[in-house]
């Protein structure tokens, strides 16, 4: 009996240290930073972790490769979602503006199924009394609301992305009212002939701010 009590904390210690380490190589900070797809990889793990705490009568590499491979599969599928823009929405989503100039965007909050309850309690936790005072608020993928009032907003617009990871992000580019040609002409300008050269471009104050690859 005490040698079995033993075991089971010497795994649990192991184990702990093992899902210390998986989550640094992961990359993952805060509990605020995961996607659901990170959450759904999390708990398995976890779930993994425990049942081979509990099943103290077999080998701990039972329990500790499966957690080293899914480990491997989310940090593989980050590093092509670098790559692939299509492959991380449909690991991440996308991010949806719930509020734009002051009006509620009824269609984006049944879309992604934002209750009015929510956002209400997300702008008084602001100190935002009514809607009309907000210039943008902007549902993220970790399902945190950004919100951004009129007064404190001196910019036209928040930094919206236009180019990620060499793609262009077209729907982005209605709510700012320009074309693809504006934005080519725009990378014309800093002497970019191709757009699979930019990592990322930032739209603000009626300008790109563009952050190319760095071929080195």
């Amino acid at each position: 009996m005490e040698w079995d009590l033993i075991n089971v904390l010497l795994r649990t210690l192991i184990s702990y240290v093992l899902l210390i380490i998986l989550m640094k190589f992961m990359g993952k900070r805060e509990v605020g930073q995961l996607s659901l797809f990170d959450v759904m990889i999390l708990l398995t793990i976890v779930d993994i972790m425990v049942v081979g705490i509990e099943k103290y009568d077999s080998t701990l590499w039972f329990s500790f490769l499966p957690m080293i491979l899914l480990a491997l599969i989310e940090r593989f599928l980050g590093f092509l979602s670098i790559r692939i823009p299509v492959l991380r929405r449909l690991l991440d989503g996308k991010e949806a503006i719930i509020i734009q100039n002051g009006k509620l965007q009824v269609k984006t909050m049944l879309k992604e199924r934002y209750n009015m309850d929510d956002l209400l309690l997300h702008l008084r936790q602001k100190n935002i009394r009514s809607i009309e005072e907000v210039e943008y608020a902007i549902l993220e993928t970790n399902g945190r609301l950004s919100v951004f009032t009129k007064e404190e907003n001196t910019d036209d617009i928040y930094p919206l992305p236009i180019i990620l990871s060499g793609k262009l992000v077209k729907e982005n580019l209605s709510p700012v009212q320009l074309g693809e040609e504006w934005v080519r002409k725009e990378l014309k300008n800093h002497q970019i002939e191709d757009i699979k050269d930019v990592y990322c471009a930032l739209y603000q104050q009626g300008k790109l701010k563009i952050i190319k690859y760095d071929k080195k």
